[in-house]
């Protein structure tokens, strides 16, 4: 059992880049996926992202946020001959108009040849895909870590309905008390005890994809609770009964939480 809502943070790095990955996933009742920022260069990726993630995922809204660096790469030239050129003209015209010389450095590498950057190309596909597909194995652990949660919390709720199932079988009218068959419940305990063991094998079952079948056998649970609380007349089982649904509403809830 794995649960729909689930996140995870990922960053690789190397000498000349790094790129940050954190994915989200939200419950919905389809498999919805979007990816963000990706840079234009490697715009490819996003169907590439979007493919690994539905291999491994079957429901629920799912949202990858992209944040990639390219720091400048390779190294910064400096025309030293360029610069003198400039530097000599500079001061010939600063004497030659009777100017203050006021001359700093930094004013000339904005000049055409003086300074360069001579870059590196480097690829950041792998990296970036590298990030996905660890943001990714992080996430289903993250869902099967929380699907365990809620397994356990669904047996428990579960458990206390049968539980109540085995006291109104207990407690339910005799044959001899009942007015015209009208209090006769005993159908409706039968069909609960059956919906709530196959309920129990569907919880405990390896298989995925079973939050639509759980969410099947709760309405019929209800179905049955709804049609005994309107023929019983003994408190004490319509107390059951009333325990029974909020058990069973919990149950719901959850279901609505797995792939």
């Amino acid at each position: 059992m794995k649960s729909m809502t689930a996140y995870s943070h990922v960053v690789k790095k190397t000498k000349e880049q790094s790129v940050q990955i954190v994915m989200r996933s939200n419950n919905f009742k389809y498999l919805q996926v979007a990816v963000h920022n990706l840079p234009v260069e490697y715009i490819e990726l996003e169907d590439k992202i979007k493919k690994e993630i539905e291999t491994v995922m079957n429901r629920g809204k799912v949202e990858a946020h992209v944040f990639f660096k390219k720091p400048l790469a390779g190294e910064v030239h400096i025309n030293e001959a360029a610069l003198a050129k400039y530097v000599t003209q500079a001061r010939k015209l600063a004497k030659k108009y009777h100017l203050k010389e006021e001359l700093a450095i930094g004013d000339f590498f904005s000049l055409p040849q003086v300074i360069w950057l001579d870059e590196k190309n480097t690829d950041g596909s792998s990296l970036i895909m590298a990030a996905a597909r660890q943001a990714i194995k992080e996430m289903i652990e993250f869902k099967k870590k929380e699907g365990e949660i809620i397994q356990n919390e669904m047996l428990k709720n579960l458990k206390k309905i049968q539980t109540n199932a085995a006291i109104m079988e207990k407690e339910k009218p005799s044959p001899a008390a009942e007015e015209n068959n009208k209090e006769d419940i005993d159908e409706e305990i039968s069909l609960l005890t059956f919906y709530a063991k196959k309920l129990e094998k569907e919880i405990t079952a390896k298989q995925e994809n079973k939050g639509k079948a759980i969410d099947f056998l709760t309405q019929e649970i209800l179905r049955e609770l709804n049609a005994a609380s309107s023929k019983t007349k003994k408190p004490e089982l319509a107390v059951k009964i009333v325990e029974s649904k909020s058990y069973l509403e919990r149950i719901r809830e959850q279901a609505q939480n797995i792939e």
